[in-house]
């Protein structure tokens, strides 16, 4: 298999008999959504034995999730332009070979440093396949068939949502949490498999020759780590080291918007933000990660400690975060072709505030409470989570497919980042009291996001 491939090749057999390219394409990347969020749930559940493992507490240990997350936002922008430009298949394919690559470098570290290094090279190549895929799909879809392949899609990365978290804690109890790494290697293998046998080629026409944004993809990613570091680490650090970093992330937000505006083609182009129904596509993954997959790193942590539960039992509480990406997509899909954009996404982002506010009283009368307001988080991004990605390509231009996905995907990873920063500065800062102001925090800000949304959609 190289990644230059740009067609499939009839003299290999096919060994997926009959498999139209649309189906193949849709297949290969569920089999890259469900390892991308198997990999970060079972993660997240074996996060303190992780953490134990390299004698590091709570927040260092975040890193090893956080330093993913900044890495596929640094990535994502400048891999959406390259598949737009040299091709969807190909940068899906190359993608998955570094993400192959990275997980056994991950699976073997020796240090937390070179773990980091490893997740790092693992959101660069989860950045190119997942940006790709979804294009791919878009491409080979049509407007009628676009949001039941995305809900496809969706229900399968509900399955590893749902099995993630168990099987996390599992392994991490009995084998250890490295084998969760070496489970990503089958199923790369299975979508090189699919990519070489049925997956075509497409790309942004007209692309071909475009430069590429690494000056503004550089920008983003120093503003957003720069903020996390403050969030994560603030506490620790004196005054002036403060202002250095904030210093640094404003100026690298202004830099940022400065490139993208001056750019032949940026990255990221801000053009696509003057549509309203756009700009909602942006603020709902923005918001939604923050309101929903930023619990996901603390629920754990909330389970193990303040609510005093046992390793397996904590990642049991975890599936009730997950639990309705496995049975809700669909519901989804229906309702996204029911109700109209202005009622749909607010009421998802809606759903997911109020949940969240109910867990920080919950706490405190113990489990039970805890997984009913966790079931009704799942539930409201369960609805909308596939179909904003749906409705960000729809709403973009055709040669622009997975630019949009790009910046649906960028915007999920800056609010995943930023939300386990915020929630973390939060936790630590709270004392006994630090998971009931994460979760209000995170529901007060999902509630204010839910009204711009709404106005936005309005006008769009």
């Amino acid at each position: 298999m190289t990644c230059d491939a740009t067609r499939p090749d009839p003299s290999i057999p096919n060994p997926i008999v009959n498999l139209a390219p649309a189906s193949a394409t849709l297949w290969a990347a569920s089999i890259g959504g469900f390892l991308f969020q198997f990999d970060l749930t079972a993660l997240v559940a074996a996060l303190p034995d992780v953490g134990s493992g390299f004698a590091a507490n709570a927040v260092p240990a975040v890193w090893v999730i956080d330093v993913f997350s900044l890495a596929l936002m640094f990535a994502l922008p400048a891999s959406g332009a390259l598949a737009d430009r040299f091709g969807r298949r190909r940068m899906f394919a190359c993608g998955t070979v570094v993400f192959a690559a990275a997980s056994a470098l991950c699976a073997l570290a020796p240090s937390f440093m070179a773990l980091l290094a490893g997740r790092a090279m693992q959101g660069l190549g989860g950045a190119a396949f997942t940006s790709a895929s979804l294009a791919l799909v878009a491409a080979t879809s049509s407007a009628a068939a676009r949001p039941r392949a995305f809900a496809i899609n969706g229900t399968v990365i509900g399955v590893a949502m749902v099995v993630g978290p168990p099987l996390g804690a599992l392994v991490a109890a009995t084998i250890g949490w490295r084998w969760i790494f070496w489970f990503n290697l089958p199923c790369c293998a299975a979508i090189l498999m699919l990519i070489r046998s049925g997956v075509p080629e497409s790309r942004g026409p007209g692309m071909a020759g475009a430069p590429l944004d690494w000056p503004g993809c550089a920008m983003l990613a120093v503003a957003a780590g720069g903020v996390a570091v403050v969030l994560l680490d603030g506490r620790t650090m004196d005054v002036v080291t403060l202002a250095l970093l904030l210093g640094t992330a404003v100026l690298a937000v202004g830099a940022f918007m400065v490139i993208e505006r001056c750019s032949r083609a940026p990255a990221i182009d801000l053009a696509l933000l003057r549509a309203p129904r756009f700009a909602a596509m942006c603020i709902a993954p923005l918001a939604s990660s923050v309101g929903y997959w930023a619990l996901l790193v603390y629920v754990p942590q909330l389970a193990r400690g303040p609510l005093q539960m046992a390793p397996l039992a904590a990642g049991a509480l975890l599936t009730a975060l997950t639990l309705p990406m496995l049975l809700l997509p669909w519901l989804g899909a229906v309702l996204a072709r029911r109700w109209p954009p202005q009622l749909f996404f607010p009421f998802g982002l809606a759903v997911i505030a109020l949940a969240d506010l109910a867990v920080a009283p919950a706490i405190a009368h113990g489990a039970f409470p805890v997984v009913i307001a966790l079931l009704a988080s799942g539930a409201g991004a369960a609805l909308i989570q596939a179909q904003v990605t749906a409705a960000a390509v729809g709403a973009a231009p055709p040669g622009r497919a997975a630019m949009a996905a790009a910046i649906c995907v960028t915007l999920r990873q800056l609010g995943f980042s930023l939300g386990i920063a915020l929630l973390g500065g939060l936790v630590g800062a709270g004392g006994e009291a630090g998971f009931a102001w994460a979760f209000l925090g995170a529901g007060v800000l999902t509630l204010a996001a839910a009204g711009a949304c709404r106005v936005l959609l309005a006008k769009g």
